[in-house]
């Protein structure tokens, strides 16, 4: 796979979990009768989209710019965040933050056509 298209993946991996972070069934609840799960934004209501969409931009930058140190700086923002936020929703980016991680490290074919 190749470099640009690896990080349209991580990108489309960010969306993902956030959209499951947001919309998913995190919270699971029960009482004497029933149990029952709740979405992230339904318990705590439509401000954590602003904390959920942080990690977003961050996949979005290396898709915009296409530089290989916009990609580096991506990865360890995305780290970053999975580490911070990681007792909430920072799991969920884990897998982008690992795509991003292989596509930074990757040579550019123009850096190495040029050498």
């Amino acid at each position: 796979m190749k470099g640009r298209s690896l990080v349209v993946v991580a990108f489309l991996a960010a969306l993902a979990g956030a959209l499951y972070a947001a919309f998913g069934p995190t919270y699971e609840s029960c009482d004497m009768d029933r149990c029952g799960s709740e979405s992230t934004v339904s318990v705590n209501g439509w401000w954590v989209l602003a904390v959920i969409a942080v990690p977003v931009v961050f996949a979005l930058a290396p898709v915009v710019f296409d530089r290989r140190p916009v990609r580096i700086a991506s990865t360890v923002l995305l780290w970053a965040f999975c580490v911070i936020a990681g007792f909430s929703v920072g799991l969920f980016f884990v897998p982008a933050a690992i795509l991003m991680t292989i596509a930074s490290v990757r040579s550019d074919p123009v850096a190495t056509a040029a050498t």
